[in-house]
């Protein structure tokens, strides 16, 4: 016996590291090291109530909690304390309710595609200062589109619709498309020749949007720090400004489809019909796509998201090895 036990081979205990973020293991500091340079861990990214694990995606989040091979310690917690739109914990089921109460959004009304007055918002361009409760510094916008070219393929912008953080219409009105329409996409637009007939032309809609986003502030200026300029929200934004021929500076833009924490696992694009769901409880896009609507669900994620606890704690390779 004390032959077998002395040629026994020893079991020798490896040193791992585990990366602060997401948890995984390594045998090696440089794999870890690697890991950290091509991960781009952000403070911002979602991470579980329970065991603190960092997600790339609230998807990925979902899948760690409720997913069908959830984390079993998480998700057991999570069943009664989670929120399921939010993925965020609670202390108690009494808390739990009292929050579901105000995170279930209400459907908003679609203005519709009826024969509508141009509708402008009464906020004038000023140099009032920046805290002053009057000028809106986030405004999400959202376009429809109808198809012109041989085959409608080629979006042309129908009509356009621009709203504050209290969702109050600032801009709305259709849009003389530049070329021949094609195909009016009516099933998702509602738009026929009669609503576009005596549409605001798309030089006018240009510059009264600009006004409205660049709110008296020097090109020079927004392109560098944004100055009094507003913030621009949308989904998908680079094909509505396409569609508008406008160009608005990157870092001014935030943009509900293109946030990593909302996008798939893949890093592909969510549909906006998908995201207000999920995340705000109700249902778009039932029928008629109605840019109001729309702009609305673009500016309820935003705000969503711009409310999740963003620590300013960066994260660092300390406490790696276990």
């Amino acid at each position: 016996m004390e032959d077998e036990s002395a040629s026994a081979p020893k079991r020798i205990k490896t040193e791992r590291y585990k990366c602060a973020a997401c948890y995984k293991m390594y045998n090696k500091m440089e794999h870890l090291v690697e890991h950290m340079k091509v991960s781009y861990h952000s403070v911002h990214e979602p991470s579980c109530g329970v065991c603190k694990k960092h997600c790339r995606s609230f998807e990925s989040l979902r899948e760690h909690l409720i997913g069908p091979l959830p984390k079993s310690s998480c998700a057991e917690i999570f069943v009664t304390q989670g929120c399921n739109l939010c993925m965020n914990i609670f202390d108690s089921s009494d808390a739990l309710s009292a929050h579901k109460e105000i995170c279930c959004l209400s459907p908003t009304t679609p203005l519709g595609p009826g024969m509508i007055p141009l509708i402008e918002s009464k906020v004038e361009v000023s140099n009032l200062s920046d805290d002053a409760i009057q000028v809106p510094k986030v405004i999400a916008i959202d376009c429809e589109m109808v198809g012109g070219g041989w085959e409608g393929t080629l979006d042309l912008c129908a009509s356009v619709c621009l709203i504050d953080e209290s969702e109050n219409v600032l801009f709305h009105t259709y849009v003389q498309p530049i070329l021949p329409v094609t195909n009016y996409r009516y099933d998702i637009t509602g738009l026929t020749e009669e609503h576009l007939k005596d549409a605001m032309p798309l030089e006018e809609v240009q510059e009264k949007i600009l006004k409205i986003l660049r709110n008296g502030e020097t090109i020079s200026k927004l392109s560098l720090e944004g100055g009094k300029g507003r913030l621009l929200v949308g989904h998908s934004l680079k094909n509505d400004l396409e569609c508008l021929r406008i160009c608005y500076p990157d870092h001014m833009l935030r943009d509900t489809a293109m946030y990593r924490p909302l996008m798939k696992t893949n890093l592909a694009s969510h549909s906006l019909k998908y995201l207000t769901k999920t995340y705000l409880g109700y249902e778009i896009q039932s029928g008629i796509h109605d840019p109001f609507e729309d702009g609305v669900a673009a500016m309820r994620l935003y705000k969503r998201m711009r409310a999740q606890d963003h620590p300013v704690e960066q994260i660092t390779l300390s406490n790696m090895r276990n």
